[in-house]
Formats: structure tokens, sequence, C-alpha cells
């Protein structure tokens, strides 16, 4: 049987007024989806209500200029377009066009996840970068050089057997039997190679040398 979730709150197609927001932020729906109205200033933000990485509730979370922090694990979301801008998430969030007529608010329709930034680089760039560690830091500098538009050449080196894992999960749903291995994985084997992004596992570096460039 097939579970239909409820939506949340008031249908903002048909428009709220501010003087319902709590705390400048109001949680409704668009059709079946939930959406959180976000007052930033003089501006209101329409966007998915629950963070990519554990699901924290982004209506408890604390606004700062025009980004988002999930209450639970700190990350980080542009209201304006989204994106994830600090770890630990790593995916985007839906946004949605919000229409303002004075103090009424409306939503209609969700805008386009944003694509990968083309390279905009204003200072010589090395052609190719080496990640020393196969944690969640060393994927997210490598996810971020190509979300960026660094186009040259990205290896990771990791001493683990295993492509990089989400370490949470390892000391809380993994460990008491309710979640399969194959949610580990913070992307599956297929994204380095569409990615570029040359992984080696099993490697020990002894040693940087910084001057010559060399990695042991």
């Amino acid at each position: 049987m097939t579970e239909h979730k409820t939506p949340s709150g008031p249908d903002l197609t048909r428009g709220v007024l501010l003087t319902a927001f709590e705390d400048g932020k109001l949680l409704g729906h668009v059709g079946e989806e939930d959406v959180l109205l976000v007052q930033a200033g003089s501006e209101i933000f329409a966007i998915e209500p629950s963070c990519s990485h554990y699901h924290g509730p982004l209506a408890e979370g604390l606004v700062v200029g025009d980004t988002i922090r999930c209450p639970w694990h700190h990350a980080c979301f542009s209201l304006r377009t989204g994106e994830a801008t600090r770890p630990p998430a790593l995916n985007a969030l839906a946004v949605w066009e919000v229409t303002r007529d004075q103090d009424r608010i409306s939503v209609q329709r969700k805008r386009e996840m944003p694509q990968p930034a083309a390279s905009h680089r204003s200072a010589p760039t090395p052609e190719k970068f080496v990640i020393v560690g196969g944690g969640a830091a060393g994927f997210a500098a490598a996810e971020t050089l190509r979300r960026e538009g660094f186009a040259g050449a990205i290896t990771m080196l990791s001493d683990d057997g295993a492509m990089p894992v989400d370490r949470p999960n390892l000391s809380k749903d993994y460990l008491a039997g309710s979640a399969p291995e194959d949610w580990l994985p913070l992307r599956g084997e297929d994204y380095y190679q569409d990615a570029g992004i040359d992984l080696r596992l099993n490697i020990n570096v002894a040693a940087i040398d910084p001057k010559a460039r060399i990695i042991t």
C-alpha cells in the first residue's frame, strides 16, 4: 500500500499574508510538495524545507543574510539558488518563484536547478589537484572544484578500501542495523568516472614535498 503524505500548512498558490509568518518563516505547500517561505530582510524566498543531508527541519534553522542553516548539523543553503554552500550537505534544494503583492505572498512555479558554473578563474590555477584523504572533507573539495568549473585533473588518494562514505551513518543507523550498506557512500562509483575524479583507494601517503610538488 502506498502512503500519501498530507502536505503541510496553507496552499501557497492561493497566497498568504506576511502576518501569518512566525519568526520570519511559514511552512506551506505547492501541490503535494512542502515549501518553506523565508523572510530575509525585505525579500521573501521559497525553498524546500528539509536539509538534503539528514532531512533536518529548516523551519527551525538560522537565517543569515540570504542563507539558511540546518539546526542539526549546520549545513548551509543559498535561499536564492538552493545550492549547498557549506558541508555536510552536498545536494542542492529546490526553490520556487515568489510573487509579492504588498503583504500578500504567493508561490507558483519551481525554478530549474542550478547548473554547474562555468570556469571563472581570475588568477592562474594549477592544472591538477591532488587531494590527500578519502573522507567527507576530501570528497567535498573534489566535488566543489568540479561544481565551480575546474576542468583540470583531480586525483584523490585514500588509505581506505572503500569509497568516501557518510561517516555519521556508521555510528548511527548502520550500527543499529537500520541502514543498508548502499546508503553509506557519499556518491556511487559512476560519479567519480562521470566527474573525471581519479579516486585511488588503499593508498598510503608517506611524504609531501610542496616545493618539488611531489607526493610519495
